[in-house]
């Protein structure tokens, strides 16, 4: 404010006060003395309040950029750790398909054991099958033969005709020749 302004509001006042426009009571003494002080703060503490202002917003800005750049440096940390969660999930997936590989190489080849360990228990049963029946089968063609001897020297020692025996002897051998 300049000097006649302020002299203009002295006088003003000084008018009105005189005047009993305006009468002194509590209300009015206390709208003058915070009217005062408002003039005071604007004339002589309005540079300090404004640099502890501007302090305070330089402040504020500080840590606004200090947690923006924490900010950006998370997210980008988040970035990194997804990229290489995707890395390892591609290469467990890569790593699973060698492995299925391998076990089903594995379960083939443990069939084909399997069935060669299986065939041949059962080649040695039946060759123990055919040994045991070609022993019985020798047992009883001697047994056969035995028991034929006897009947055939039996009725040969029966027979006293020589045709009959010869007959008889003939007949016995083309039997004997047509069973197998």
């Amino acid at each position: 404010m300049n000097s006649k302004t302020f002299l203009f509001f002295i006088l003003f006042t000084l008018t009105l006060l005189s005047k009993e426009v305006l009468v002194f009571n509590e209300e009015i003494l206390v709208l003058f003395a915070f009217g005062t002080f408002v003039f005071l703060v604007y004339n002589f503490a309005s540079n300090l309040i404004s640099e502890d202002l501007d302090s305070r917003a330089n402040k504020i800005r500080e840590e606004f950029h200090f947690y923006k750049d924490i900010q950006e440096k998370t997210l980008s940390h988040l970035i990194l750790y997804h990229n290489k969660q995707k890395l390892l999930s591609e290469e467990i997936k890569s790593i699973f398909l060698i492995l299925k590989k391998d076990i089903d190489i594995i379960i083939s080849s443990y069939s084909k054991l399997f069935s060669k360990l299986f065939i041949n228990a059962i080649e040695d049963k039946l060759k123990k099958i055919v040994s045991s029946e070609s022993k019985l089968n020798l047992i009883l063609q001697n047994k056969i033969n035995d028991q034929l001897c006897y009947y055939l020297i039996s009725m040969y020692t029966t027979y006293k005709d020589k045709k009959l025996l010869e007959s008889f002897l003939l007949n016995s051998i083309t039997f004997l020749s047509s069973v197998k």
